[in-house]
């Protein structure tokens, strides 16, 4: 895994980017794309059942953490998505992306208001 997102490091630039921002990010670098042509390796790093009560999704749907990695194994993005029981995603259908490592710079969604 990439020490740039792991470690703190203060060398490293992080910028905090808005849902819209993060989605129009990973459109420029085609890094959904990337997913989908499996360009982008992804590692389930944590899962959970989803409260469908708070998530909105069917019963059994997983809530997880995945990171994607480069051919040469630098962790380029870490996102968020629902796995429905049936394999399919739930909510936007693609992972939400909610941290990228792209030139050297981390780039980070921004906490929700009121948290």
């Amino acid at each position: 895994m990439s020490d740039a997102l792991t470690m703190p490091d203060d060398s490293i630039p992080v910028k905090s980017l808005s849902k819209k921002q993060m989605q129009e990010l990973c459109h420029e670098h085609k890094l959904l794309e990337k997913i989908n042509t499996k360009e982008l390796k992804p590692i389930l790093l944590r899962e959970r059942h989803a409260n469908p009560l708070k998530s909105g999704q069917v019963f059994c749907t997983y809530s997880q953490i995945l990171s994607y990695h480069d051919s040469n194994t630098n962790e380029v993005m870490r996102a968020h998505q629902y796995k429905k029981p049936d394999g399919t995603l739930g909510a936007s259908k693609m992972p939400d992306p909610f941290r990228v490592f792209i030139g050297g710079v981390i780039y980070k969604l921004e906490a929700k208001k009121g948290n």
